[in-house]
């Protein structure tokens, strides 16, 4: 009896052991894409914008692709309706990487604020269809009081990135 006992602790022990291991492998998630968006229905330049930055296996810079469209077709707004490639060094693609791997430190339920008006901002990293998704409206109204710093710098870094004026992109 004190033997199966001794047994199926440690067994317990080897398999809890295993667990955490897990879960460290889990917390470090390769990232090779990240994907910033930006809608606001309210206002007509900029009203849709997507930024993709992806790494190139094999080289030491990242593609970044940037979709931009106003809300209206009409010709004075042409000038946000963007559609075009570059490439940044692969250490600036890092360090976005870095910081999105932070993202999963906000607290969901206190960063949550409904709304009508405003903007949606959404941030989405991973690797081969295991992706993480983050997404607020306004996330820039109470960032601090919200916890949503991190997220508002990281979507601005990556507008920066784009050579978008995030001034021009982010405001509402």
């Amino acid at each position: 009896m004190i033997r199966n006992y001794f047994s199926i602790v440690i067994t317990a022990i080897i398999l809890l052991g295993c667990q955490k291991e897990d879960s460290k492998i889990s917390q470090t998630q390769k990232i090779d894409e990240i994907e910033f968006s930006y809608i606001n229905y309210k206002r007509i330049p900029f009203s849709e914008v997507k930024i993709v930055i992806s790494r190139l296996h094999r080289k030491d810079t990242a593609v970044l692709f940037i979709q931009s469209r106003p809300a209206s077709n009409d010709p004075k707004w042409a000038y946000s309706k963007i559609e075009k490639f570059m490439t940044i060094d692969l250490k600036d693609f890092q360090k976005f990487a870095d910081s999105a791997s932070s993202l999963d430190k906000i607290n969901i339920d206190k960063a949550y604020q409904d709304g009508h008006d405003g903007s949606t901002w959404q941030i989405q990293f991973g690797s081969k269809g295991k992706n993480k998704s983050y997404s607020f409206w306004s996330p820039n109204y109470n960032k601090r009081e919200r916890g949503l710093t991190t997220f508002v710098n990281l979507s601005e870094q990556i507008i920066e990135a784009s050579k978008l004026k995030k001034e021009e992109i982010l405001k509402d």
